[in-house]
C-alpha cells in the first residue's frame, strides 16, 4: 500500500470546509480503498456513514418508496457503529427501512436527516460508493436534488457536514442518461458541486515507498529509486496498473524459467 495520509488530509480539509464532491475516476484506481481509508480517519471527528450502492438491488430504485426503504436500510446499518447516534432519528430510519407503504417520500427521510444532523454530538459526513449503480434512475436524481436543496438551505436547517460521491461518471451529468437534451441543460441537481482536485495517480515517490515496505519483507536487493522511476514510466503512475505490474514481478516471473527467486526477478 502506498502512504495515504496527505491525500486523505487534502480531502479532510474540504470536508472541513463543508463542500459536497465526487470522486470521479476510472474503475480500478483506487477510490473504495480511499473512501475505507477516509471514514476511518475523520471518525474520531465525526460522525461518518460510509455506504455502497451496490448493496442495493434494481428494484430498490423501482419507485420512491422502495427507494426510501433500501437507502433507510442500508443507513441503518451502516450507522450501527457509530457512537452517540441521536435514538429518535435512529428509531425512525428502522421504521422508514420496514416500512412497505407506497406513500413513503423522499420528504420523510430528508426530515429524519434534518433531526439527526440537529441533534448529533459530531457533525455528520456522508460517503456513498459505487454511485454509477444508481446512474440510469429517477428516483436517485431526485434525491440528489434533495441533497441540493438541503446544501443550499444549510444556514436555517441542519444537514450534512459534507457528501463525498464515488464513481466512475461525473455524477453532474447524469440526467443525460434518462432525459432529453433540452431538459438537463444547466439543470443539474449536483451542480453545488466542489471540483475534486486531490492527485489520486501514484507518484514515484509514492511507488517507491511501497517498494520500500515490500522490500523489508522480501530483502530483494532492488535499487528501489530506479525500480519505482521504471514502473512509473510504464504506467504513468495509474494505480491499477502499477499494482498489477508488481504482482507479476512478485508471483509470476519471480520462480520462473530464467528468474529463479524475486531477486532477479525485480
Amino acid at each position: 500500500m502506498i502512504a495515504l495520509e496527505s491525500r486523505l488530509k487534502a480531502i479532510r480539509a474540504m470536508i472541513e470546509n463543508g463542500e459536497y464532491f465526487t470522486i470521479t475516476r476510472a474503475r480500478q484506481y483506487g477510490k473504495t480503498t480511499l473512501l475505507h481509508a477516509l471514514a476511518e480517519f475523520l471518525k474520531d471527528e465525526y460522525g461518518v456513514v460510509s455506504l455502497d450502492f451496490q448493496r442495493m438491488s434494481f428494484a430498490d430504485f423501482s419507485t420512491e418508496a422502495t427507494f426510501v426503504n433500501g437507502l433507510a436500510r442500508e443507513i441503518s446499518n451502516a450507522v450501527r457503529h457509530i457512537a452517540g447516534m441521536p435514538k429518535a432519528p435512529k428509531e425512525k430510519l428502522d421504521k422508514l427501512a420496514r416500512e412497505k407503504e407506497a406513500d413513503v417520500r423522499l420528504a420523510e427521510l430528508f426530515d429524519c436527516f434534518v433531526e439527526w444532523c440537529g441533534q448529533s454530538e459530531k457533525p455528520v459526513v456522508l460517503l456513498i460508493d459505487e454511485v454509477d449503480s444508481a446512474t440510469n434512475n429517477q428516483v436517485f436524481l431526485d434525491f440528489l436534488a434533495q441533497l441540493r436543496a438541503a446544501y443550499l438551505d444549510r444556514d436555517r436547517t441542519p444537514t450534512f457536514q459534507s457528501v463525498v460521491l464515488a464513481g466512475v461518471y461525473d455524477i453532474r451529468n447524469m440526467k443525460r442518461k434518462i432525459r432529453a437534451a433540452e431538459a438537463h441543460k444547466m439543470n443539474s441537481p449536483w451542480n453545488i458541486a466542489a471540483d475534486f482536485r486531490v492527485d489520486m495517480n501514484f507518484s514515484v515517490q509514492d511507488i517507491a515507498g511501497m517498494l520500500k515496505e515490500y522490500e523489508k519483507d522480501y530483502h530483494t536487493g532492488m535499487a528501489i529509486r530506479e525500480m519505482s522511476g521504471f514502473l512509473y514510466d510504464y504506467t504513468s503512475g495509474y494505480p491499477f496498473l502499477v499494482s498489477r505490474l508488481c504482482k507479476l514481478i512478485d508471483e509470476e516471473i519471480s520462480d520462473s524459467k530464467g528468474f529463479p527467486d524475486k531477486h532477479s526477478a525485480w
